[in-house]
């Protein structure tokens, strides 16, 4: 089942790849992605919450009982969405955060 979600969900597998080297990172990489979003999911969702609303939204799912992959990354998507517009969350980094940025680049190339 994980496999045959990460394919038809997440995509994990349809990059079009031209090195060796990113083929063999491409799915590792996009079944990282899918475990973060489990793991998130299963820290900060609302599962409950979520299988209710997908019963309204759609009532042929009337037995549902369990959150899918697709719940999850819904959630996620949303969670994302309205952090960026949370009242008095600033989107540009500050001068000082910048110049922090540029010094740890500056250290790291040393």
């Amino acid at each position: 089942m994980l496999f045959e979600e990460s394919r038809q969900i997440v995509g994990v597998g349809q990059a079009r790849n031209r090195t060796r080297r990113a083929v063999e990172r491409t799915v590792p990489f996009g079944l990282v992605c899918l475990s973060l979003v489990i793991v998130w999911y299963a820290l900060h969702g609302q599962p409950t919450l979520d299988v209710a609303a997908r019963r309204t939204r759609a009532p042929w799912y009337r037995t549902k009982q369990a959150p899918s992959l697709a719940d999850m990354l819904t959630a996620l998507r949303r969670e994302l969405i309205a952090a960026q517009y949370r009242p008095g969350r600033q989107l540009e980094p500050t001068p000082e955060e910048i110049l922090q940025v540029q010094a740890a680049w500056a250290a790291a190339t040393a």
